[in-house]
């Protein structure tokens, strides 16, 4: 054999020697790095309930801000917090629109709202305060001391539109309503009210209260009648969500939370009771 023979061996059997032994190795898999799976995948979503709302002085402040603020916020907030579901707020949106929407189940809360069978047939109404305190205001210095209903006849009184009222003030509104004029906020009836456009406004009492301490030109321009607007009926406040809304089958959870929140006094706290306010105290004592 000669040297340029033997070369070509030398180099094939060391080309080929490798080549058997890859081939007889197993093959090892490739470890890939693990990749974090969506969070939608991973975990469930968090509801996002939107809660519909107008500005409702003391209740939820929603005037000359985007975030609206008060006890009814904070209220919503804790249930949010205890029931698991982000709270959204709409933009500032009148009565009427928000009962449209709810209707429709484009949005999927209200709070502060009364019972009735019209509005249970598209909402779950479920109550977490017995009642908001209605009262008739007037012009500081008016003369007239209002005491029954009787005295109110002949009078051109303002009321809320789409706000239900108790049971005794509704039939009052439906026996009077030749001299009632429905306004869409307690700004505008008072506004109406310093005018003399009108006699008096019926509207909640703490709501008014704050309205009229919030504007200088206000103060000291109003008090409350004497006349009781209480009624003996109890007429629960409700907090609402909408049956065509994609999350109504969280209903008995919030009802759970709601109740519970009842319970410990959470809701007896945030929102507190008119005879314990030295401001409407006050209105209710200013005379001429």
């Amino acid at each position: 054999m000669n040297k340029k023979t033997v070369l070509l061996s030398v180099i094939f059997v060391s080309l080929w020697l490798p080549l058997q032994t890859t081939l007889a190795m197993p093959e090892t898999p490739t470890k890939q790095a693990t990749k974090p799976l969506p969070a939608d995948v991973s975990a469930a979503k968090i509801p996002r309930l939107t809660w519909c709302l107008d500005h409702f002085p003391y209740f939820h402040d929603y005037d000359a801000t985007t975030t609206p603020t008060g006890p009814s916020v904070e209220l919503m907030q804790e249930l949010a917090r205890r029931a698991g579901f982000e709270l959204h707020f709409t933009p500032r949106t009148n009565l009427a629109r928000c009962l449209r929407l709810m209707k429709q189940g484009k949005v999927d809360l209200m709070s502060n709202l009364r019972y009735s069978e019209q509005r249970s047939e598209y909402m779950h109404l479920l109550p977490y305060q017995k009642n908001i305190a209605e009262s008739l205001f007037v012009r500081l210095h008016d003369e007239r001391v209002i005491s029954s209903q009787s005295q109110l006849r002949g009078l051109t009184l303002a009321t809320l539109r789409n706000f239900l009222y108790n049971p005794a003030t509704m039939a009052l509104i439906a026996e009077e309503s030749r001299h009632i004029a429905q306004v869409d906020s307690i700004e505008v009836a008072l506004e109406m009210l310093l005018r003399k456009r009108i006699d008096g406004l019926v509207a909640p009492t703490i709501s008014t209260t704050e309205a009229i301490n919030a504007a200088s030109l206000y103060q000291h321009r109003f008090k409350i009648a004497p006349l009781d607007f209480s009624g003996a009926t109890p007429n629960n406040i409700h907090l609402a969500i909408a049956k065509n809304s994609p999350h109504a089958v969280l209903t008995p959870l919030l009802q759970q939370h709601l109740q519970t929140m009842i319970d410990d006094g959470t809701v007896a706290r945030l929102i507190r009771n008119p005879e314990n306010r030295p401001d409407v105290n006050e209105l209710k004592l200013q005379q001429p």
